[in-house]
């Protein structure tokens, strides 16, 4: 059986992170905050996922956290994908990423060997908070001045997962699938 996969470490929304997404609602239908009880960081988007593949993703997943210890991250700051003018994705930074990118690295060459493909963007450590809605322009100015070098807590990366993702009116729906220990 198929589903939406994706592999991500999981990130506890702290009270900051609230605060700010609570805050976006004034935006309206224009944006799309992410629920605080689904903040994760997005390592590698698989799409389309044969569950008979989740052994050998688990596979991958274990040979790209191997010898990496559990470590801390700080969320700092705020920024937009791709670009204030026309942005698509408002985020807040990462300090101390260094390890998730390396993991990705290593999720991206694991995944292309089992016919995954390569994302076309190199990773880029972010958490999203909101997405801009199809057809709407927003001026996300004033809360990037707001979360410039603002803190938002720390998370501890432990380990990474393996998600199912289902897609419904309210929101996705994310299963763990697989998990590989730091």
């Amino acid at each position: 059986m198929m589903f939406r996969g994706f592999i991500a470490v999981d990130v506890e929304c702290g009270d900051a992170l609230r605060a700010t997404i609570d805050g976006l609602r004034q935006f309206g239908r224009a944006l799309k905050p992410v629920s605080p009880d689904n903040m994760h960081v997005t390592l590698k988007f698989l799409g389309d996922t044969d569950e008979r593949c989740v052994p050998e993703l688990l596979n991958v997943m274990k040979d790209a956290v191997k010898d990496v210890p559990p470590f801390e991250v700080r969320l700092v700051g705020t920024g937009v994908f791709p670009q204030l003018r026309n942005a698509r994705v408002l985020w807040v930074g990462m300090e101390g990423a260094d390890p998730l990118k390396a993991i990705a690295n290593r999720l991206e060459d694991g995944c292309d060997l089992l016919s995954f493909g390569r994302d076309r963007h190199e990773f880029s450590p972010h958490l999203t908070l909101a997405r801009v809605r199809e057809g709407f322009g927003v001026d996300l100015s004033d809360v990037l001045s707001k979360g410039k070098g603002k803190q938002f807590g720390s998370f501890t990366v432990g380990s990474i997962k393996l998600k199912k993702s289902v897609l419904t009116p309210d929101g996705p729906l994310y299963t763990d699938m697989a998990e590989a220990r730091l």
